[in-house]
């Protein structure tokens, strides 16, 4: 850890924690935890008000056989959760004691199997959820189905418009805009305080490429964190056909973190060469590039 930084157990009652939310204006804490026999459930952890150091867990929301499994989101007097086919909403109020019962189906259809109709089946089943601040898009960003796949079909960010929805009719995943493309696995998704969506990519592994060194897998690709800007809303990240350099030897060709190569796969396809990923795909804005071992939300 760095220096004056410190870890601690806050709370280890738990199955399979996963999504994670901390709220801005009440700093409740709430979580997804999978694997309870009884069905997965949404969790807020409260400090005792008897003794600081002890943590309560109270349940504020149950997947049943939903499988809820990342996706964390509080707006506008309601909890999001998603599961793997499914994005809900319930209403919550801070602090409240009970279970909300009111489920809504919010987003459907994102794993359909229909080749005419092709959701986001089998491959990553995360699904990341955000709100901006005005409550008018849901974000939800899917990842790949492997490694590295022939597109980008399912590697996006999309958005939907929850303001103008009726409450009642589930929104088809295939309805929602494309606001970002190209993104392996954008598992971490948050607004700052501008309004400006961030996210933590995990990229993709076992990359070889014997004109810059061979098996270089170990340090390389770097796992991103990207911004989005509105004024960039659709354009494509890169993936599958594009990777961002970490740590390459100079003599080996590296050229510095946060350089954009072709995957091997793709090079000699008559399209995505190194200089097609330079001009075509946005880069790792703001000069970062992070490798998995110093920062990774889910590597998977």
């Amino acid at each position: 850890l760095p220096p004056k930084f410190c870890a601690s157990v806050y709370f280890s009652l738990l199955y399979k924690p996963r999504g994670l939310h901390i709220d801005r204006v009440t700093n409740e804490i709430l979580l997804v935890d999978r694997g309870n026999p009884t069905g997965s459930k949404v969790l807020r952890l409260d400090s005792s008000t008897e003794d600081a150091t002890k943590i309560i867990a109270t349940v504020v929301a149950e997947g049943d056989g939903d499988n809820l499994n990342h996706g964390i989101e509080l707006h506008g007097g309601y909890l999001y959760a998603s599961s793997p086919t499914t994005v809900y909403r319930w209403s919550y109020t801070a602090g409240q004691t009970n279970a909300s019962t009111d489920r809504q189906e919010v987003v459907i259809s994102m794993n359909r199997e229909n080749k005419d109709d092709l959701g986001a089946p089998l491959g990553h089943s995360t699904r990341t959820l955000a709100i901006d601040e005005e409550g008018r898009y849901l974000y939800v960003s899917i990842g790949s189905v492997g490694n590295v796949d022939n597109d980008s079909f399912r590697s996006r960010i999309r958005r939907f418009d929850i303001s103008t929805w009726d409450g009642v009719t589930p929104i088809e995943f295939l309805d929602g805009e494309v606001f970002a493309d190209g993104l392996r696995n954008e598992v971490g998704l948050a607004f700052d305080s501008f309004g400006k969506l961030w996210g933590v990519e995990n990229s993709a592994d076992n990359l070889k490429r014997s004109d810059l060194g061979g098996d270089i897998h170990n340090e390389n690709p770097a796992e991103e964190l990207n911004d989005f800007p509105e004024e960039q809303a659709g354009q494509h990240w890169g993936y599958p056909y594009c990777w961002t350099e970490f740590s390459l030897p100079e003599q080996d060709g590296g050229m510095g973190a946060g350089t954009v190569w072709a995957w091997p796969s793709f090079m000699n396809d008559g399209t995505h060469t190194d200089e097609w990923c330079r001009e075509n795909t946005n880069p790792v804005r703001d000069n970062v590039s992070i490798f998995s071992t110093a920062y990774c939300l889910s590597k998977c």
